[in-house]
């Protein structure tokens, strides 16, 4: 994590000064403008979106800067703005830039508050910061972090300016643990891992609390579902409970319910070759409700909030559940398994159930649930699912606050009618039409079943996050590195705010 500082002018020794500048006005700082100019006026840099030039200075005490376009004004968004530092962060890394300066242009503050612009630019820098390289043997290989930060404003901000950075900084790694959990490999990243991680971060927090419960205790509170999925593993499963009270436990807590498999092969519905890489990730919402409670503990939020993580492997073994399987959720409801690879959706439904006992305010699974989610909306969004129009419109508000992106995806009869079933309450996979339409959302009504009291009544505020956009393959974006990339954690401790 870099050392960040404020100051009102150039005057720190640094790698490389980057300079953000609107397309429709080109003004560059005093100390640089003739360099500027120049580059300006030979239309080497004209301000687009995204453009980035390196320029050479001759300069001691700043030998490079970077030149960064933010397109037309009209069109600015913290987005945007976000991805647009990222991309200076990894290319200063590129030229092994340790320490490095940020011009932040006075005009963007008619567009964003200064505590919201300086908090997500530091959530932009340290995930740009961020790289899972610990595996690499040659250290040329390996990307060198950032040392320093020096944010250059005008100095009537600093203030507002300074406690959004430190803000920032909490979100900023927040981000980055979920991230890493994710990164890290399935055979280390086993249920118990996961608890042990979850350990590690409520002793460093007085604030949190947490339990585990193992295989005997799961069993005897009835999680037959989850137990289900779990049995052809030979990694016994666990159930993680992290609880935070920011405020007296009279009031009700938020539920955060995050899908736990720290690998999915599908089980006896084996994925064919193509799919099973990255079954890694399949334990994504379970790290993004760790990392929502880190950030929100913290940040001390005058908030109860409470994680639920079923832990398992879903595994192909010898003991492992088999379609047409009925199993039993820890309410009594049955399910009939029509497809082993629909195994998110049975774990998540005891944890749903076992929500009920803390009489919640309101509860918001995270699941890396359905392949349909990701065919419906790609991997720059992720689908948002609730019957609760309040609960939408705030997740959406908070979600475009800090500049990702949810996507309301229906819910109705007859994805409800489609999960249905004549030898058992419901089925784990059911399509509209054919089996394979309307996927993602008939993987939320079945979990909306789980929601609902004996007459078909729900006991408590619900929406799902079908986590599409948790991760990049490959070579990632040009602002963020490849592998997990912790979405969901803003916008949910902007939500809880």
């Amino acid at each position: 994590m870099p050392r960040y500082s404020t100051k009102n002018d150039k005057s720190q020794s640094q790698d490389c000064l980057i300079i953000p500048l609107f397309e429709d006005k080109l003004t560059p700082p005093d100390q640089f403008g003739d360099l500027v100019a120049n580059a300006v006026k030979t239309k080497d840099f004209e301000g687009k979106k995204g453009q980035a030039i390196f320029l050479y200075t001759g300069n001691k005490v700043i030998s490079r800067v970077l030149l960064l376009g933010l397109g037309k004004r009209k069109d600015f968004k913290l987005r945007s703005w976000k991805q647009i530092i990222g991309t200076a962060v990894i290319s200063c890394q590129g030229k092994k830039a340790e320490k490095i300066g940020l011009v932040i242009p006075g005009d963007v503050g008619e567009f964003v508050d200064t505590k919201v612009l300086a908090k997500s630019t530091v959530v932009a820098i340290e995930t740009a910061n961020y790289s899972f390289d610990e595996h690499k043997s040659h250290e040329d290989a390996i990307v060198k972090s950032l040392k320093s930060v020096e944010f250059i404003l005008d100095k009537k901000n600093w203030r507002v300016w300074n406690k959004g950075v430190e803000e920032g900084v909490i979100i900023g790694g927040a981000v980055n643990f979920t991230r890493h959990l994710g990164n890290t490999t399935p055979s280390t990243m086993t249920p118990t891992f996961l608890a042990g991680e979850a350990q590690r971060i409520v002793k460093k927090n007085s604030k949190l609390k947490i339990k585990v419960l193992a295989y005997p205790e799961i069993k005897r509170l009835g999680m037959g579902c989850f137990l289900g999925v779990a049995q052809g593993s030979s990694e016994e499963p666990k159930f993680i409970i992290v609880e935070y009270y920011g405020t007296t436990k009279s009031q009700k807590p938020t539920v955060l319910v995050g899908k736990g498999v720290t690998f999915d092969s599908g089980g006896l519905s084996l994925k064919p070759d193509p799919y099973m890489c990255n079954m890694k990730f399949d334990m994504l919402g379970g790290a993004t409700v760790l990392g929502i409670l880190d950030a929100v503990s913290k940040l001390g939020l005058k908030k109860n909030v409470i994680a639920l993580i079923p832990a398992c492997e879903n595994m192909p073994g010898g003991k492992a559940y088999r379609p047409d399987d009925i199993l039993i959720n820890m309410e009594g409801k049955s399910v009939l398994v029509d497809n082993t690879d629909a195994e998110g959706r049975l774990i998540l439904c005891d944890a749903l159930s076992y929500a009920k006992r803390f009489k919640p305010k309101e509860v918001v699974d995270f699941a890396t649930l359905t392949g349909s989610c990701f065919v419906a909306l790609g991997n720059e969004r992720s689908g948002l699912f609730s019957p609760e129009d309040k609960i939408v419109e705030k997740l959406l508000s908070s979600s475009e606050t800090v500049g990702e992106q949810l996507w309301r995806l229906p819910m109705g009869e007859e994805y409800s009618e489609a999960m249905k079933c004549e030898i058992a309450d419901i089925r784990n996979a059911g399509g509209v039409g054919e089996r394979r339409y309307g996927g993602a959302s008939t993987a939320a009504a079945f979990l909306q079943f789980f929601t609902l009291d004996k007459d078909g009544n729900s006991e408590y505020p619900w929406a799902h996050i079908d986590l599409s956009c948790s991760f990049y393959v490959g070579k990632g974006k040009p602002y963020i590195r490849g592998g997990a990339n912790g979405f969901g954690v803003e916008s949910l401790v902007e939500y809880l705010s």
